[in-house]
């Protein structure tokens, strides 16, 4: 397994590599902030949302994607306009390669349609890095082209999003990546059988697009149907979810998601408030994805955590109160 996934990150030399750099997440409804920068501040005016979330995949093979994200936004006030801010951490590990990503996301809000119409820009760094832990240690089978050393590059990021929500839906159309970046990195190695050789990586991040759409149907007064689709796609490959949550009187859900020819997937969470209701806002989630692609005979499935909590920090402002009828 080792050797295959060194092949998919080592090529060949000097070959420029593009596939889907974003993470990939079942939970992706909790997730709207870290693709779309229109989601910044939606929450509403003095209301702040983290989440935070992991993903182990394909469990069963050495090196399997592990991502982690924490996210979180608010909504303020300023020139008698209603703005947005928020800021995305990932990182993701995948065998030998590493990226991490910090992006800080500005929206402008407005209201339109009974709900809200978010314009968001974002932009950050991404960090590729490649280190040497499982460079071979027997020098007859040492590949001269893999760095001894490890080897990292930078680039700027920027994306771009729209994003409506009102109490029963949601929309979104994002891209991130507007001006790929590319990561290179050159360097010599040695080994008793090749001898001295000269590499050169060169790695180009693809442009990746977004849609989102998601409803809530009001089957009674304490359950709610939860539709929704999420598309992602680059030059590479495009990726199509479509997920389906029950909701029971806002403190529990359960549902289901399919990924086109990739997996299908359970999925459950609470809102702590059915604990305890000062805990209301805060949200578990849990997801298990059954592998369905040719990995299946290899892979044990992915697991996916996500907490999220939102807290509406502004204080409700004083009644005024006056004792003489003169300063009424």
């Amino acid at each position: 397994m080792k050797k295959i996934l060194l092949s998919a990150v080592f090529l060949a030399l000097g070959v420029t590599a593009w596939s889907q750099q974003d993470p990939q997440w079942t939970q992706n409804m909790f997730n709207r902030l870290g693709v779309n920068a229109g989601v910044a501040g939606t929450g509403g005016v003095g209301t702040i949302c983290g989440v935070g979330m992991f993903r182990q995949q394909n469990m069963g093979f050495a090196g399997n994607p592990q991502t982690m994200l924490f996210s979180v936004d608010g909504g303020f006030y300023a020139f008698r306009q209603q703005h947005g801010a928020g800021l995305t951490v990932w990182q993701d590990q995948l065998g030998a390669e590493k990226t991490l990503m910090l992006k800080g996301a500005y929206a402008w809000q407005k209201g339109l349609m009974g709900g809200k119409l978010g314009i968001g820009l974002e932009g950050g760094l991404m960090s590729k890095s490649i280190n040497n832990d499982w460079i071979s240690t027997d020098d007859y089978h040492k590949d001269p082209s893999i760095p001894d050393n490890g080897t990292s590059d930078m680039a700027m990021d920027l994306g771009f999003g729209i994003y409506f929500q009102r109490e029963d839906l949601y929309v979104g159309l994002s891209s991130t990546h507007l001006v790929p970046g590319k990561f290179e990195a050159k360097g010599s190695a040695t080994s008793s059988v090749a001898g001295a050789v000269d590499w050169a990586q060169e790695y180009a991040v693809a442009r990746h697009l977004y849609v989102m759409a998601g409803y809530n149907y009001q089957i009674n007064p304490t359950m709610v149907l939860q539709p929704s689709v999420f598309i992602k796609t680059d030059p590479a490959s495009p990726q199509f979810d479509i997920n389906c949550n029950l909701e029971y009187n806002k403190m529990f859900w359960g549902g289901l998601s399919y990924r086109l020819q990739d997996a299908a997937a359970f999925l459950v969470g609470m809102d702590f408030v059915a604990v305890q209701p000062s805990l209301s806002g805060l949200k578990l989630g849990m997801a298990y994805d059954l592998t369905l692609s040719q990995l299946r005979n290899y892979s044990s499935g992915s697991v996916e955590i996500m907490l999220k909590y939102c807290k509406k920090i502004t204080k409700e402002p004083k009644v005024q109160r006056y004792k003489s009828v003169r300063f009424l």
